[in-house]
Protein backbone atom coordinates (compact mmCIF):
# COMPACT_ATOMS: atom_id res chain seq x y z
CA UNK A 1 0.00 0.00 0.00
CA UNK A 2 2.80 2.55 1.08
CA UNK A 3 5.18 1.59 -2.27
CA UNK A 4 1.96 2.34 -4.53
CA UNK A 5 1.19 6.17 -2.52
CA UNK A 6 4.85 6.97 -2.86
CA UNK A 7 5.10 5.67 -6.29
CA UNK A 8 1.71 7.72 -7.09
CA UNK A 9 3.40 11.00 -4.55
CA UNK A 10 7.06 10.50 -6.76
CA UNK A 11 5.42 10.59 -10.22
CA UNK A 12 3.71 13.79 -9.60
CA UNK A 13 7.55 15.63 -9.83
CA UNK A 14 8.84 13.54 -12.51
CA UNK A 15 8.75 16.30 -14.56
CA UNK A 16 10.75 18.39 -12.57
CA UNK A 17 14.69 19.33 -12.24
CA UNK A 18 16.95 16.24 -10.94
CA UNK A 19 17.40 18.63 -7.68
CA UNK A 20 14.25 18.68 -6.62
CA UNK A 21 13.49 14.97 -7.35
CA UNK A 22 16.24 14.22 -5.50
CA UNK A 23 14.93 16.52 -2.59
CA UNK A 24 11.68 14.85 -2.71
CA UNK A 25 12.99 11.34 -2.28
CA UNK A 26 15.39 12.12 0.68
CA UNK A 27 12.41 14.20 2.33
CA UNK A 28 10.41 10.97 2.26
CA UNK A 29 13.54 8.45 2.82
CA UNK A 30 14.09 10.66 6.21
CA UNK A 31 10.55 12.12 7.66
CA UNK A 32 8.10 9.12 7.90
CA UNK A 33 5.06 11.30 6.64
CA UNK A 34 2.47 8.38 5.67
CA UNK A 35 1.82 7.92 9.63
CA UNK A 36 0.83 12.03 9.74
CA UNK A 37 -1.71 10.70 7.28
CA UNK A 38 -3.43 8.94 9.41
CA UNK A 39 -4.74 10.96 11.94
CA UNK A 40 -5.78 13.75 9.07
CA UNK A 41 -10.05 13.40 8.70
CA UNK A 42 -10.80 12.32 5.08
CA UNK A 43 -12.47 14.75 4.14
CA UNK A 44 -12.76 19.15 5.01
CA UNK A 45 -10.39 21.42 4.02
CA UNK A 46 -7.24 20.60 5.22
CA UNK A 47 -4.07 23.73 6.01
CA UNK A 48 -0.61 22.51 5.43
CA UNK A 49 1.84 25.10 6.92
CA UNK A 50 5.35 25.32 5.64
CA UNK A 51 4.54 22.80 2.92
CA UNK A 52 7.98 23.17 1.04
CA UNK A 53 8.27 21.39 -2.09
CA UNK A 54 4.41 20.25 -1.18
CA UNK A 55 4.99 16.29 -0.36
CA UNK A 56 3.15 15.94 2.78
CA UNK A 57 0.17 18.35 0.94
CA UNK A 58 0.41 15.68 -2.16
CA UNK A 59 0.87 13.05 0.33
CA UNK A 60 -3.14 13.65 2.11
CA UNK A 61 -4.43 14.67 -1.63
CA UNK A 62 -3.96 11.94 -3.38
CA UNK A 63 -4.91 9.48 -0.50
CA UNK A 64 -8.32 10.63 -0.45
CA UNK A 65 -9.90 13.12 -2.72
CA UNK A 66 -12.18 14.62 -0.09
CA UNK A 67 -9.70 16.27 0.73
CA UNK A 68 -9.50 19.91 -0.13
CA UNK A 69 -5.45 20.67 0.53
CA UNK A 70 -3.92 24.03 0.79
CA UNK A 71 -0.12 23.91 1.10
CA UNK A 72 1.59 27.10 1.92
CA UNK A 73 5.20 28.54 2.35
CA UNK A 74 7.03 31.23 2.81
CA UNK A 75 9.75 30.80 0.21
CA UNK A 76 8.14 31.40 -2.69
CA UNK A 77 10.44 29.28 -5.04
CA UNK A 78 9.32 25.88 -3.46
CA UNK A 79 5.79 27.10 -3.29
CA UNK A 80 6.70 27.37 -7.54
CA UNK A 81 8.10 24.04 -7.21
CA UNK A 82 5.06 22.69 -5.48
CA UNK A 83 2.15 24.55 -7.55
CA UNK A 84 3.75 22.36 -11.16
CA UNK A 85 2.88 18.99 -9.26
CA UNK A 86 -0.59 20.17 -9.73
CA UNK A 87 -1.58 19.32 -13.12
CA UNK A 88 -5.55 18.62 -13.46
CA UNK A 89 -6.35 17.52 -9.92
CA UNK A 90 -8.81 20.28 -8.34
CA UNK A 91 -8.16 18.83 -4.11
CA UNK A 92 -5.04 20.73 -3.82
CA UNK A 93 -3.75 24.29 -4.02
CA UNK A 94 -0.52 26.02 -3.15
CA UNK A 95 0.23 29.56 -2.11
CA UNK A 96 2.92 31.89 -0.84
CA UNK A 97 1.92 32.09 3.22
CA UNK A 98 3.66 32.71 6.35
CA UNK A 99 2.23 30.88 9.28
CA UNK A 100 2.24 33.77 11.52
CA UNK A 101 -0.15 34.69 9.14
CA UNK A 102 -3.22 31.98 8.36
CA UNK A 103 -5.42 32.07 5.43
CA UNK A 104 -8.06 33.68 6.87
CA UNK A 105 -10.61 30.78 6.76
CA UNK A 106 -11.92 27.70 9.09
CA UNK A 107 -10.17 24.04 8.87
CA UNK A 108 -10.83 20.47 9.46
CA UNK A 109 -7.16 19.99 10.32
CA UNK A 110 -4.28 21.48 9.90
CA UNK A 111 -0.45 19.77 9.62
CA UNK A 112 2.91 21.17 10.33
CA UNK A 113 5.68 18.70 10.03
CA UNK A 114 9.68 19.65 10.32
CA UNK A 115 8.89 23.49 10.49
CA UNK A 116 7.73 24.82 13.73
CA UNK A 117 11.56 24.35 15.45
CA UNK A 118 12.99 27.40 13.17
CA UNK A 119 10.33 29.65 14.98
CA UNK A 120 11.28 31.33 18.23
CA UNK A 121 8.68 29.84 21.20
CA UNK A 122 7.13 32.55 21.90
CA UNK A 123 5.84 33.01 18.27
CA UNK A 124 5.69 29.19 17.78
CA UNK A 125 2.64 29.49 21.21
CA UNK A 126 1.14 32.30 19.23
CA UNK A 127 0.93 30.38 16.07
CA UNK A 128 -0.73 27.26 18.10
CA UNK A 129 -3.25 29.70 19.20
CA UNK A 130 -4.10 31.00 15.62
CA UNK A 131 -4.09 27.66 14.49
CA UNK A 132 -6.78 26.70 17.50
CA UNK A 133 -8.98 29.75 16.76
CA UNK A 134 -8.97 28.52 13.07
CA UNK A 135 -9.81 24.81 13.33
CA UNK A 136 -13.62 23.97 12.82
CA UNK A 137 -15.12 22.09 16.12
CA UNK A 138 -13.92 18.88 16.76
CA UNK A 139 -11.00 20.26 14.19
CA UNK A 140 -7.39 18.32 14.40
CA UNK A 141 -4.08 19.73 14.56
CA UNK A 142 -1.43 16.81 13.52
CA UNK A 143 2.12 18.68 14.35
CA UNK A 144 5.27 16.23 14.00
CA UNK A 145 8.23 17.64 15.68
CA UNK A 146 11.22 16.70 17.57
CA UNK A 147 11.73 15.89 21.35
CA UNK A 148 14.98 16.16 23.48
CA UNK A 149 14.72 11.83 24.22
CA UNK A 150 16.48 10.24 23.37
CA UNK A 151 19.59 12.56 24.18
CA UNK A 152 22.20 10.66 21.16
CA UNK A 153 18.75 10.90 18.10
CA UNK A 154 18.13 14.73 19.36
CA UNK A 155 21.72 15.77 19.54
CA UNK A 156 21.80 14.11 15.54
CA UNK A 157 18.78 15.73 14.72
CA UNK A 158 20.20 19.15 16.14
CA UNK A 159 23.28 18.98 14.27
CA UNK A 160 21.65 18.46 11.25
CA UNK A 161 19.08 20.85 11.70
CA UNK A 162 22.10 23.69 11.84
CA UNK A 163 24.01 22.31 9.19
CA UNK A 164 20.45 23.02 7.30
CA UNK A 165 20.00 26.18 8.17
CA UNK A 166 23.63 26.77 7.70
CA UNK A 167 24.93 25.65 4.67
CA UNK A 168 21.12 24.44 3.02
CA UNK A 169 17.86 25.16 1.71
CA UNK A 170 16.55 25.66 5.13
CA UNK A 171 15.39 29.41 6.32
CA UNK A 172 14.88 30.21 9.79
CA UNK A 173 15.81 32.41 12.61
CA UNK A 174 17.47 29.64 14.52
CA UNK A 175 17.07 26.45 16.08
CA UNK A 176 14.51 26.16 19.07
CA UNK A 177 12.98 22.66 19.48
CA UNK A 178 10.41 22.79 22.82
CA UNK A 179 10.82 19.94 24.88
CA UNK A 180 7.84 17.45 24.84
CA UNK A 181 6.34 18.52 28.67
CA UNK A 182 6.48 22.05 27.02
CA UNK A 183 4.85 21.35 23.64
CA UNK A 184 1.58 19.46 25.74
CA UNK A 185 1.55 23.05 27.55
CA UNK A 186 1.82 25.12 24.50
CA UNK A 187 -1.13 22.76 23.16
CA UNK A 188 -3.21 22.94 26.19
CA UNK A 189 -3.11 26.72 26.60
CA UNK A 190 -3.46 27.18 23.36
CA UNK A 191 -7.20 25.48 23.76
CA UNK A 192 -6.41 22.52 22.25
CA UNK A 193 -6.59 18.75 23.77
CA UNK A 194 -3.14 16.99 23.08
CA UNK A 195 -1.82 13.35 22.63
CA UNK A 196 1.25 12.45 22.36
CA UNK A 197 2.40 9.82 19.61
CA UNK A 198 5.52 8.10 19.38
CA UNK A 199 6.97 7.44 16.04
CA UNK A 200 9.56 4.65 16.52
CA UNK A 201 11.92 4.41 13.77
CA UNK A 202 15.49 2.82 12.63
CA UNK A 203 16.14 6.41 11.58
CA UNK A 204 18.95 8.38 13.69
CA UNK A 205 16.14 11.21 14.63
CA UNK A 206 13.86 11.99 17.83
CA UNK A 207 10.62 12.32 15.77
CA UNK A 208 7.86 13.17 17.94
CA UNK A 209 4.02 13.98 16.83
CA UNK A 210 1.40 15.29 18.64
CA UNK A 211 -2.43 15.78 17.59
CA UNK A 212 -4.15 17.97 19.06
CA UNK A 213 -8.14 18.28 19.24
CA UNK A 214 -10.58 20.91 19.43
CA UNK A 215 -13.57 20.63 21.56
Amino acid sequence: MIDNIRRTLLELYDPLPLSDRLFVRIRLLLSNLYQLEHYVPKEGIILDIGCGHGVLSNLLAITSPQRQVLGIDIDAKKIAVAQRTIGNRRNIQFEVGDATFLPSRSYHAVTIADVMYLIPPDTQRAILTSIASALEPNGVLVWKTHSHQPHWKYAITYAQEWLMTKLGPTQGAGIFFMDTQESIQSLRNAGLDPIVVPMPSPRPYSDILFVGSKS
